[in-house]
């Protein structure tokens, strides 16, 4: 195979990143600088100049992003545009190379998604009979030993050196910015930047290939991993060599998500809830939609602005911001929640629960009030909004 480099300077698979970027989402922010850098004579220079070991890069400035509606916070790398965008289509590039990992890895694949790996459990109806092993890791993107890591790059690219020699430098600078001020310090694998993708898949092939020969049924997503063996004997020891293996990545296990389930347990895999044959929207992702949907609803009440005059655009509005959130924008081809979601739910909890809170935020703003006195707000006139059920919208979408 071509190196990682020769394959970034083909004026096909530049022109092939370009069009895949423009027909991945109806609006990319990052497409009109991306198409002017790597359409210039900057690019091929650039490139270039990384091959031969002149590595120009930036110090990169170090994020912390809320995550959505917690309290949380994401650590996140970032350098300058042209920098990005160049990192953007080295990511393109590394696709090519996706044969070195396990079938059992879903994530970060082009070709392979968390669905398949979903509808692979669907109808594998021996997985409800067997025991089980359900393992998380703590801020894995952050907890990456580099040292470990390196050694993960080197064997996948035995064949190409001067990628190599990039990555190891750009992993060992442990230099950023924070604040504005110059800092040293740890970056793990560059959480953030468009190849980290690569580092989390790398950093756990070792646990793909040792569990997906001694279990009926293996997956990894990043670091949410899912075994299922022939007998509790062999879950345990399955766990304790994988806990033995996390300890030697020094990463730590999620003391909430890792475990031992008896045949047909609830488990929660990839935002979605496992129990015995039938398969949900897991309570965890059903309550960050919900929790988006009080802030907005608490945001449109408030309506500093002044955009919505009446009750009835405040709820429009919403109406309009859910619809989006959950089936996409109006006309174009996003990948939706819905359309990750229909297709893999066998039943209708998680969505009836999520219909009913969103009813409940509706009447919010239409009458004010989060008291009973909200019921006074009718399902008729709800509908006559705009409002659209969930669960309607699934079996309509099932009779398709």
């Amino acid at each position: 195979m071509a190196s990682v480099f020769d394959t970034m300077l083909d004026a096909e698979q530049v022109a092939a990143f370009l069009a895949y970027r423009e027909g991945a989402r109806s609006h990319d922010p990052y497409l009109p600088a991306m198409r002017d850098y790597l359409l210039s004579d900057r690019y091929p220079n650039d490139v270039a100049r990384l091959r031969s070991g002149d590595y120009y890069f930036s110090v990169p400035v170090k994020k912390l992003i809320p995550k959505s509606y917690t309290d949380r916070k994401r650590v996140v790398y970032h350098f300058q545009k042209d920098e990005m965008s160049l990192l953007r289509m080295m990511a393109f590039t590394l696709h090519y190379h996706n044969g070195m990992f396990s079938p059992n890895l879903y994530s970060f694949r082009r070709g392979v998604s968390a669905k398949d790996c979903l509808n692979k459990m669907k109808h594998d109806l021996r997985l409800p009979s067997l025991p089980a092993v359900k393992a998380d890791v703590q801020a894995y993107g952050s907890s990456i030993d580099i040292d470990l890591l390196i050694p993960c790059v080197e064997r996948a690219f035995v064949d190409d050196p001067e990628f190599v020699a990039f990555v190891r430098w750009l992993l060992q600078r442990r230099t950023f910015f924070f604040d504005g001020q110059l800092m040293q310090g740890d970056t793990s694998a560059l959480p953030g930047i468009p190849i980290h993708n690569l580092f989390t898949n790398l950093y756990l092939s070792d646990a793909d290939e040792l569990f997906s020969s001694r279990s009926v049924f293996y997956a990894r997503y990043s670091d949410d991993i899912v075994m299922f063996t022939r007998t509790d004997g062999e879950a345990h020891a399955c766990l304790d060599d994988l806990l033995a293996l996390l300890e030697r990545k020094h990463l730590s296990p999620h003391p909430n998500k890792t475990e031992i389930l008896a045949p047909g347990a609830q488990f929660d895999f990839l935002g979605m809830s496992f129990c015995d044959c039938e398969i949900d929207v897991a309570k965890s992702s059903l309550a960050k939609l919900k929790r988006r949907t009080r802030m907005r609803a608490l945001y449109l009440e408030r309506d500093v602005r002044h955009l919505y005059p009446s009750r009835e655009d405040k709820a429009r509005r919403l109406i309009a911001l859910t619809n989006r959130t959950i089936y996409g924008r109006p006309g174009t081809d996003d990948f939706s929640w819905s359309r990750w979601v229909f297709p893999v739910v066998t039943k209708t909890d998680g969505l009836h629960e999520l219909d009913l809170y969103v009813q409940h935020c509706l009447r919010y703003l239409l009458s004010g009030k989060w008291s009973n006195a909200r019921y006074r707000v009718g399902y008729k006139e709800l509908k006559r909004l705009g409002y659209k059920s969930l669960v309607r919208a699934y079996f309509d979408e099932k009779e398709r």
